[in-house]
């Protein structure tokens, strides 16, 4: 079903009502830390973020900067899978929100490509590791607020060589997304863009297996449709509800 302005509208308010399970963050000590109970934005002790093999009965300290800039990057790519499902752009989207521990968000501090490359290594092992995921609902998440940022065709050069080159893992599926995405020669007011773009430079990982049945030229047809039918304004416009921490 094709969701109209308003309908997209409104669910964008929703945004501040997101929880999300499975998000781990690396603080700028080296401390990993991750959250049991479903949370929005920050706050160390009501959204349940504690320390990754804390110690048991002894109180998680203070979480930093780093982490609490890490927890509202989970927030806002929460709303952003909320937003690829509210608009139909991924068929598999909507399963994996509604399948219980089906996503995982991972946040690195990398910012640059040899620590980038190593957070997508990791994520893709511990993916295809995993014995207790549905393959055709499980995806990862790994947002790099860090890394190229600012310089969309470096990051895309990244990914790019990412997936062709440095990915040992072959179970596992890469895909990039930018805040700043931009595809090659169409118009910078199409908005087809926003079928890639995200609040934060971000790679997802899924099982191949999970894909086997997935026809990418039909799914990459109906976005474009999708998205020309709501036109620019719209689809800018719901984006931003999504996203915005506001």
């Amino acid at each position: 079903m094709l969701l109209t302005l308003p309908l997209l509208l409104a669910a964008s308010r929703h945004r501040s009502s997101i929880g999300v399970r499975h998000a781990f963050a690396t603080d700028s000590h080296g401390r990993v830390w991750t959250n049991d109970e479903p949370c929005d934005g920050f706050d160390a002790e009501a959204s349940g973020w504690h320390r990754l093999v804390a110690t048991p009965n002894v109180k998680a300290e203070p979480a930093d900067a780093t982490l609490r800039h890490a927890a509202d990057a989970v927030a806002a790519t929460a709303a952003w899978a909320l937003w690829i499902a509210a608009v139909n752009l991924c068929p598999f989207a909507r399963k994996s929100l509604e399948t219980s521990d089906a996503i995982s968000y991972v946040v690195t501090e990398a910012d640059n490509q040899k620590a980038f490359y190593a957070a997508a290594v990791d994520c893709a092992r511990d993916l295809a590791a995993a014995s207790d995921v549905d393959p055709t609902a499980a995806i990862v998440f790994l947002v790099a607020p860090f890394y190229e940022a600012r310089d969309f065709p470096a990051f895309l050069r990244s990914v790019e060589a990412l997936e062709d080159d440095v990915m040992p893992i072959d179970e596992v599926q890469i895909a990039g997304f930018h805040p700043a995405w931009a595809f090659g020669g169409v118009p910078d007011d199409d908005p087809l863009h926003f079928e890639k773009r995200a609040p934060h430079p971000t790679v997802s990982l899924v099982l191949v297996d999970g894909l086997e049945h997935a026809n990418s030229a039909k799914i990459a047809a109906d976005n474009e449709r999708t998205l020309a039918a709501l036109g620019v304004d719209a689809v800018a416009r719901a984006f931003a509800g999504f996203v915005s921490s506001d």
